[in-house]
């Protein structure tokens, strides 16, 4: 049997999967070759909102992390302040993401 630990793990890959498959599908066309302040600020926050949204879901406390997931433990239930502070970040990159100005379409001459 799979211990529960691991089985989180691979919710969570999965997840992260998901959403890249997601927004290189539908943005492909209208973000491609724009690298813009924009669109960093979007990827950043929305990275990092979906970061403590799954993670804080899976019961995994960030609160005494340092490094890459170091000091990171394993909680009974949910991380509730995580799940807020995601949810909010989310929120946010899809606000800033709605307010980028459509791609201008060259005109044939």
């Amino acid at each position: 049997m799979i211990p529960p630990v691991d089985v989180e793990l691979l919710g969570l890959i999965a997840v992260i999967i998901a959403v890249l498959v997601v927004s290189t599908r539908f943005h492909s066309q209208s973000w491609r070759g724009r690298p813009n302040w924009q669109y960093r600020r979007v990827f950043s926050v929305g990275f990092g909102g979906l970061l403590f949204f799954v993670s804080g879901l899976l019961g995994l406390d960030l609160s005494r992390s340092h490094g890459l997931f170091q000091g990171a433990t394993w909680v009974e239930g949910p991380v509730w302040w995580q799940v807020g502070l995601g949810s909010i970040l989310l929120t946010l990159a899809i606000y800033w993401a709605l307010r980028i100005p459509p791609p201008q379409r060259r005109q044939a001459h």
